[in-house]
């Protein structure tokens, strides 16, 4: 069910992950999310607070197509349904993790950073 009631069948999932995609190849989408990927360069949080916000109103966008509330509540709705499909479809669940990857790119870390271990053999006693 989506937020206005109507049935989100798996073929909208499908049809929806689809049309998100596409609306993010778009030329004029595709060079704004590349101008604010840029601007946020490396930083994860800067990348939240400027991309995220775009990729969603271009999500939103879509979505109340299929029945959902174009707000956060919606997007909700949907990351839920989707997740639905995603256990019981493979193309799905392919969809899905193209545009987890559009919106969450890899963050690239310039050194290995060791695991920080606790001595605990430590007593505080000298």
């Amino acid at each position: 069910m989506t937020s206005l009631g109507k049935q989100f069948t798996l073929s909208d999932c499908k049809a929806a992950l689809q049309e998100i995609l596409a609306t993010f190849c778009l030329p004029d989408n595709a060079a704004r999310l590349e101008e604010v990927r840029l601007a946020a360069g490396n930083n994860m949080l800067r990348a939240m607070q400027t991309v995220f916000p775009i990729a969603a109103q271009m999500q939103m966008n879509v979505i109340q197509q299929y029945g959902f509330l174009a707000d956060g509540e919606g997007l909700v709705q949907f990351a839920k349904a989707v997740r639905m499909y995603e256990d019981q479809d493979q193309e799905v669940r392919q969809l899905n993790s193209r545009l987890r990857t559009f919106l969450i790119p890899p963050v690239n870390v310039p050194h290995p950073v060791a695991p920080l271990t606790i001595n605990n053999s430590h007593n505080g006693s000298s």
